[in-house]
């Protein structure tokens, strides 16, 4: 490990080359536009059930469930409003509300052990999922983990089912009533109008496929950020700098800007992890300014494309060797 001060004197150097360029503000016009399709969109959804297939229903509903993901990812990280309270506010209109997933739980699993503690077998519980089969401890299923390199694939369809239950768990244990009223109410929204066009079988079989597409679609925007890159020893993760902890253990996504939709800003997670405030709106140019500091200082910066990313995966699985 360099010199931690190093480090430190590098990122101050950085921030101040970002910020200069008020790449680190806010981005309320584009948020407030977003939400407000986003929002709108999921409205007249509820109307088009009437009128479409059960095939369209679901492909439009899982679109939007994706993209409500990270505008809530969004605002949880208060990238769109000065205003922290408006982002709060928003976030739990787009989460609690519109797809089930409680913001509190989130904020606790993902802005504070994942961001703090990047891919520390420790404290970062995206590295310990799947039954920790990406960090050097046993797990507790010796079937799972003698057939990971195959069955890994196939539980990512299961990932939002897990997402929902764990977020009403974490409310539920920590007595968050009121946000458990509010994700309660998602359920009288697209459930209830699917149950009562189709009954409970049509409702059950439309949901669940949406959960499994919306489960597939954020496990491999997820896994490329952070799965197959260095695991940090977590007794010592505080031993590293901000700049050098992010970049050891963050993946960049090269392509064109469809990789940047689809991916909701998150193909820059190496400059998503340094400045988790910069909207996804700013996060492009920010980008460009990263990796040029890094050649120019010697920093690792890892980016390459999405069929490399699931090669290095792939390996990781197979023999444990990280990047």
């Amino acid at each position: 490990m360099e010199n931690k001060e190093q480090f430190v004197a590098y990122f101050d150097e950085l921030r101040e080359r970002v910020s200069e360029k008020n790449l680190l503000n806010p981005s309320p016009i584009y948020g407030s536009i977003h939400i407000i399709l986003s929002v709108g969109a999921y409205i007249f959804g509820l109307f088009l059930i009437w009128d479409i297939s059960p095939i369209w229903i679901i492909l439009y509903f899982y679109v939007l469930s994706v993209e409500l993901g990270f505008i809530s990812h969004d605002l949880i990280h208060n990238q769109y409003f000065q205003n922290k309270k408006l982002n709060y506010f928003f976030s739990f209109i787009s989460a609690n509300l519109l797809i089930g997933l409680s913001r509190s739980w989130w904020m606790k699993k993902h802005n504070i052990d994942h961001h703090t503690f990047t891919n520390s077998d420790i404290h970062d519980s995206d590295i310990r999922d799947y039954d920790e089969i990406f960090t050097k401890n046993p797990g507790k299923s010796k079937f799972f983990h003698a057939h990971k390199v195959v069955l890994f694939w196939f539980v990512t369809s299961v990932l939002y089912f897990n997402l929902v239950f764990l977020s009403y768990k974490y409310l539920i244990q920590n007595r968050k009533f009121g946000e458990l009223t509010v994700s309660l109410l998602s359920l009288f929204l697209l459930p209830l109008t699917l149950f009562v066009q189709y009954w409970f079988l049509g409702m059950v079989w439309v949901i669940g496929v949406i959960y499994i597409l919306v489960g597939v679609h954020l496990a491999y925007v997820f896994m490329v950020n952070h799965v197959g890159m260095e695991i940090i020893d977590g007794t010592k993760v505080k031993e590293y700098s901000w700049l050098d902890l992010q970049t050891r253990t963050s993946r960049n996504i090269l392509g064109w800007s469809i990789i940047h939709h689809v991916f909701g800003g998150l193909n820059k997670q190496i400059e998503h992890h340094l400045f988790p405030q910069a909207s996804r709106y700013n996060i492009i140019p920010i980008a460009a300014m990263t990796k040029k500091f890094c050649q120019e200082k010697g920093i690792k910066y890892h980016d390459v494309s999405f069929t490399t990313s699931m090669k290095e995966i792939y390996t990781t699985l197979k023999t444990g060797k990280t990047i």
